[in-house]
């Protein structure tokens, strides 16, 4: 996994082979980053947030459960919570769960099992909530135009969050200050 800066090198995360930056093909909000392999239809996005009042397992579910109201995910599941270490962030918690998720206007027929791997990084001194998350499909509806590619998509849960965690385990602030 090559290293990635974010955010002008004031981050810097190792991002899986084969993700590219969506930044230079859409926009993307000024406090996320974005990677993503056409091929595998896995993400990668790293967002820095503000920090919310809920308290650590609480706080990462919140998370979790806003992002399937934004992806408009009629089904939820949490699989796990549990804390993790991340060098130089005090509070870290990660969450695996799963998305019924449609791409673009699919809805319905064309949603995807998506596997969901996410973790919540407090940097408390700066009252900063920095999310990273990994999506990646399980099993892929025939109807989604992602189906084509079905061979390469479909992905082992528990291998997809060894490797979030190996990324995870890469991730660095560079410079405090992107904080404010």
């Amino acid at each position: 996994m090559p290293v990635q800066p974010l955010f002008g090198g004031a981050i810097s995360i190792d991002i899986p082979q084969g993700m590219v930056d969506i930044s230079n093909f859409r926009e993307v909000p000024d406090n996320q980053e974005v990677f993503a392999n056409a091929d595998t239809d896995q993400s990668v996005i790293v967002e820095i947030l503000e920090s919310i009042e809920q308290q650590s397992h609480e706080a990462i579910k919140f998370h979790f459960e806003q992002l399937a109201e934004t992806n408009e995910a009629p089904n939820i599941h949490i699989i796990k919570t549990e804390d993790v270490k991340v060098d130089g962030i005090p509070l870290a918690y990660m969450l695996v769960g799963q998305q019924q998720i449609a791409k673009f206007n699919e809805h319905e027929q064309g949603e995807n099992s998506v596997l969901v791997v996410l973790a919540l990084l407090r940097v408390p001194d700066h009252t900063t909530d920095i999310l990273v998350s990994l999506n990646a499909p399980t099993s892929v509806s025939k109807h989604s135009s992602s189906y084509k590619n079905i061979d390469k998509l479909q992905v082992d849960a528990s291998k997809a969050t060894d490797q979030f965690l190996e990324m995870l385990h890469t991730f660095k602030i560079n410079d405090y200050s992107l904080f404010g």
